[in-house]
């Protein structure tokens, strides 16, 4: 995996907050290389990387490993999680990291896989922040004929951004059947035994923000906030020229995120 490691100026040791992208995200997206500097006024240290099957190679923001990204499944990225989370506890110490003090924040998939990390692996996770989070990984497949893809192996998600068709194989539906109570969302949300912030944007079309309801409601020692007028992406694009670039969405998002984090 292409891992980056954000270090605040000052003496640590820090603790550490790791983005985790979504479905079609990567490390470079829009905001995501800049956020570091925003965590840094907390004393935080930032980690962002791109999920080794994801389709983006090293630094770049174009998908060029499309046969990568065609066989992603949830197993691979809980599995990228759980390296991370060694590689971290193992080495953090040396890199002037807080090694007891990891928390996770996830985007949309993103958002569901730090849940499901959570729960599975719970020595590595101190906090836990959830944007947009889907409410099922079933979710980003709904429109598709289960039968069909099975009989074709082979569907296509189209990208907005690069107006590229994006495979994907059956393979990821066939992981999902063969972990559905280990990769439910909502039972590691009712089962997590860590703090749960969960920010939504109100206007979100791609996730509607009702959907993230049955996820706070799930976990006892969670928080919720909406944030007004905030799609999925909390106003930004790609590409970003940096911090005077976010919107007041994300500002929204970031300053809850961090108020979270901060609190004993």
């Amino acid at each position: 995996m292409a891992v980056d490691l954000f270090l605040p100026p000052t003496p640590g040791p820090h603790p550490v907050l790791v983005y985790c992208h979504g479905f079609k995200g990567f490390k470079q997206w829009g905001h995501v290389p800049f956020i570091h500097e925003y965590f840094a006024t907390g004393e935080y240290a930032v980690i962002t990387f791109n999920h080794s099957h994801n389709g983006v190679v090293g630094d770049g923001d174009t998908f060029d490993a499309l046969d990568l990204f065609a066989i992603n499944t949830v197993s691979k990225e809980q599995n990228d999680l759980e390296s991370l989370g060694k590689w971290i506890r193992e080495n953090g110490k040396d890199l002037d990291l807080n090694v007891e003090r990891i928390s996770w924040l996830g985007h949309s998939r993103g958002g569901a896989n730090v849940i499901v990390f959570a729960a599975r692996c719970q020595d590595y996770v101190e906090k836990v922040i959830a944007w947009s989070p889907i409410p099922s990984y079933q979710y980003l497949f709904e429109s598709y004929n289960k039968s069909a893809w099975k009989e074709k192996r082979t569907v296509f998600t189209p990208n907005a951004r690069t107006q590229q068709q994006m495979p994907l194989d059956y393979s990821i539906w066939e992981n999902l059947l063969a972990h559905e109570e280990e990769f439910d969302v909502l039972e590691a949300a009712r089962s997590i035994g860590r703090p749960l912030l969960i920010v939504h944007g109100e206007s979100d079309t791609v996730v509607p923000a009702t959907l993230s309801e049955p996820l706070y409601e799930a976990c006892l020692h969670s928080l919720r906030m909406t944030v007004p007028k905030a799609d999925h992406t909390y106003g930004m694009s790609h590409p970003c020229n940096g911090m005077e670039d976010f919107t007041k969405e994300l500002w929204v998002a970031l300053d809850n995120t961090l108020s979270f984090l901060e609190e004993i």
